[in-house]
């Protein structure tokens, strides 16, 4: 017998923070990795972006 190891409703709520993450957080993200590429090398600027 196979059973589920996930519910519905756990698995929408995963599939609602992927998207989240993928189209709101991540660009966000992307956006402040570029303005301290911008400004030179991104380990030095690590805490600009926070």
């Amino acid at each position: 017998m196979k059973s589920n190891l996930i519910t519905r409703t756990g698995h929408d709520k995963l599939v609602a923070e992927l998207q989240y993450l993928w189209h709101e957080e991540r660009p966000e993200v992307t956006k402040k990795v570029n303005w301290a590429a911008s400004l030179g090398d991104r380990s030095e600027n690590a805490d600009l972006c926070k």
